[in-house]
């Protein structure tokens, strides 16, 4: 028996559920929500990518610079070109690589004038080394530090080898003292070698200006001499010797002066007393008479070291008892007379009684 197909349907009042797919619709509070997860994980990307490109420049900044200081100059500017690359908007960055190309210039330029300096070529290169010191001095780099010692070693060693060439030429004391100045701030190998060869100098200089001036007994000018030296080398064991030779040579010299102006002083006394009392002599005197007339002629001689004058001779005439008859007073002419100077006299005396001798008994003079 056939059943009613109607008995098959459901009934439009009977409970049912429909499971067919339902239509999804985007609602502001999930399109926010997405947003928000979007945003938080690009927020998220770029911090770290921003942080490790920090960190990354950081540390080429520390390794370039590292580099640099041990002279690594490729790898140095690798490191802060990098850096700087990375962080275009660093200015600081740009400056430590411009820092480091520069200090790499001249690291070259000094390495360069250290070989010329190493070739002999130490005089030409002065100059060039001056110019090098002023522009570095004028840049505001720290890694330009190590450089400028350098460059400091190279002209002192430069003025070592210069001043070591001018030592072969005669020099005076005055320029070897400035050239003694100028080793005596150089610390380099060597430096103490030549200040010693260049105080011999100034003491082997000083010994033969101060013996030039000894040969003319000019003590205290070769004293002065020897101490100016001894200024300058003041350990010289020869110039120390030298100097105890002057002082006794000179005291010496002092004693013998002494002795002979004493002896001087006294030969003058008795030449003053012989110049009083026996400088004049009668060399040759005679006496003639006529009747009642007595002449007396004669020569005196100064035989003093003063020229004398107004001679008087005075002579008398005497009886056989020995009392005077007469006597009378004459001057020899000229009247002035020098050292070994001879003059005459004559005189005479009328007598009328008889007499037994005739003597010159003074002669008097002045002294000039």
């Amino acid at each position: 028996m056939k059943k009613d197909q109607s008995e098959n349907k459901p009934s439009s009042n009977s409970p049912s559920k429909d499971f067919s797919e339902r239509k999804k619709v985007l609602t502001p509070f999930r399109f926010l929500l997405i947003v928000a997860m979007v945003s938080v994980l690009s927020l998220g990307t770029v911090y770290g990518y921003e942080t490790w490109t920090n960190n990354s420049v950081t540390e080429w900044k520390s390794a370039g610079e590292n580099a640099a200081f041990y002279k690594n100059w490729n790898e140095a500017e690798q490191k802060l070109a990098r850096a700087a690359n990375a962080r275009p908007e660093y200015q600081s960055l740009r400056d430590s690589l411009r820092a480091v190309r520069q200090a790499e210039a001249f690291h070259k330029q000094v390495t360069k004038l250290e070989q010329q300096v190493e070739n002999g070529e130490y005089s030409q290169v002065q100059e060039e080394i001056e110019n090098l010191a002023l522009k570095m001095k004028e840049e505001n780099n720290e890694l330009l530090f190590a450089e400028q010692q350098r460059l400091i070693d190279i002209k002192e060693k430069a003025l070592l080898l210069s001043i070591k060439e001018d030592l072969n030429e005669q020099l005076s004391i005055q320029s070897l003292a400035g050239k003694l100045l100028e080793v005596s701030e150089i610390d380099e190998p060597g430096a103490s070698d030549l200040e010693a060869k260049i105080t011999d100098q100034i003491a082997s200089l000083t010994m033969k200006d101060a013996a030039a001036e000894l040969e003319l007994y000019h003590f205290s000018e070769a004293l002065n001499i020897i101490e100016i030296g001894l200024g300058y080398a003041p350990e010289n064991k020869q110039l120390q010797s030298f100097e105890e030779e002057i002082k006794a040579q000179r005291n010496a010299y002092q004693e013998e002066e002494y002795n002979r102006l004493a002896e001087a002083m006294e030969e003058a006394k008795r030449q003053d007393q012989f110049n009083r009392t026996e400088a004049v002599s009668v060399e040759d005197w005679e006496v003639t008479t006529d009747e009642f007339t007595i002449k007396l002629t004669g020569e005196v001689k100064n035989n003093g070291s003063r020229p004398i004058s107004w001679i008087e001779i005075s002579w008398s005439v005497f009886d056989e008892d020995g009392n005077t008859v007469a006597e009378s007073l004459t001057v020899a002419d000229p009247e002035y007379l020098l050292p070994e100077g001879t003059g005459v006299f004559k005189d005479e005396i009328e007598v009328s009684e008889s007499y037994e001798k005739i003597e010159i008994e003074s002669i008097t003079w002045y002294l000039e």
